[in-house]
């Protein structure tokens, strides 16, 4: 479940989301070496909600500036015979319980909040994690976006998107590659300290609801910044299909199927774009 609340003319935003549930998930391992693993599965059940509250600023030239308390609550229930998650050197094999603080920033020219077709977007934010949780860690979050209109009425998307986190982190909440941000992984196939990534997306309507859309990604992930591997980058492409239900707020319903390296491939479907 997600809220997002505008208040005072947009001036004040609260962001709650909250999810809770039993989840069977996949771990193979920490590193961007990390191999298919045939007992990768394992089922968890979790609480976790973010609360987010923005104000207008002038900090840093911004146009937000927020808070940030996070809360996880996880459990690790049945192994289903994944031995990696034993291993002594990874945190939250159990689960445990997380309580984040921390800020945010938020710079946006964009001209539609759903489907942009010019404007920049650049987000940043760092959650602590103190002694008053299980683990003690912390974790950033870079994300940059670009759009780019054409005469033909095509819009071209650029991202670049970087996590990082330092300290106990468990392994269910470290940097993963996959998913929303890389398309054609299941998210979390490769995991660790540090995850960047950077995707384009190429966006054009066909009908007056209809449209499609290709990209291409590359990612990976590194114990850190410095032991970051061109060598071993991954990769991802696809395409799409866009259906707006929405005119007035130009909200679309997405399909996508993104293809990686190795057979790795992933259906995607939800409201909003990727990015």
């Amino acid at each position: 479940m997600i809220n997002d609340l505008y208040i005072g003319r947009n001036k004040l935003f609260i962001n709650l989301p909250m999810n809770y549930g039993f989840y069977i998930n996949k771990y193979w391992g920490i590193g961007d070496d990390a191999s298919d693993y045939a007992n990768a599965g394992y089922s968890a059940t979790t609480f976790a909600t973010t609360l987010t509250v923005q104000i207008p600023t002038t900090w840093f030239s911004a146009d937000r500036a927020g808070i940030i308390f996070d809360y996880n609550y996880t459990e690790v229930i049945d192994r289903q015979g994944n031995e990696l998650i034993d291993d002594p050197l990874i945190y939250g094999s159990n689960g445990g319980q997380i309580i984040g603080i921390g800020g945010d920033l938020v710079w946006d020219s964009r001209e539609n909040l759903f489907t942009p077709k010019s404007g920049n977007y650049q987000y940043f934010k760092a959650v602590i994690y103190p002694g008053v949780s299980d683990f003690g860690f912390a974790f950033f979050e870079f994300d940059v976006r670009n759009y780019k209109s054409f005469k033909n009425g095509g819009v071209l998307a650029s991202n670049f998107f970087l996590q990082s986190a330092t300290g106990e982190t468990p392994f269910y909440k470290l940097p993963s590659l996959g998913g929303k941000q890389m398309r054609g992984y299941f998210y979390g196939r490769y995991r660790d300290n540090f995850y960047a990534m950077t995707q384009i997306e190429y966006r054009k309507k066909f009908a007056k609801r209809w449209g499609y859309v290709l990209f291409g990604t590359l990612g990976n992930v590194a114990e850190n910044i410095v032991e970051f591997d061109f060598h071993t980058i991954k990769y991802s492409y696809g395409t799409g299909l866009r259906y707006m239900f929405n005119k007035k707020e130009r909200v679309n319903i997405r399909a996508d199927i993104g293809i990686g390296v190795d057979g790795n491939t992933g259906i995607y479907f939800g409201i909003e774009e990727a990015f």
